[in-house]
């Protein structure tokens, strides 16, 4: 009887994990232009290209957009989604350890 009360699910029952700040001034570089765009913790943490915290160059983690699973394709300037199959990929959690100085390549 207390089912009507429930909220229906698009099957997503993952918590999304973070690897920064989720409260400060996260930006990505729009290709082209060069310009920095204010943008959302779920779209920072999907954009593969240059990202920056409070003014500050951050290097941390790219994952696919709603997923946390790793990115490690090229860096394209888009938010990365995954189309398809997450086999093979690194599935990430919040005590996973990255080593930036060569992991993305900057």
């Amino acid at each position: 009887m207390g089912n009507f009360l429930k909220k229906p699910t698009k099957g997503k029952s993952e918590k999304l994990v973070y690897h920064f700040p989720v409260e400060k001034g996260l930006e990505v570089q729009i290709n082209g232009s060069g310009t920095w765009a204010r943008v959302t913790c779920k779209t920072f943490r999907s954009f593969a290209g240059n990202r920056r915290i409070n003014g500050e160059t951050y290097n941390g983690p790219i994952l696919y957009f709603e997923t946390n699973y790793l990115y490690e394709g090229p860096l394209t300037g888009m938010i990365v989604a995954l189309d398809g199959s997450a086999e093979g990929l690194k599935k990430v959690t919040k005590r996973t350890r990255f080593s930036y100085s060569n992991e993305w390549g900057n």
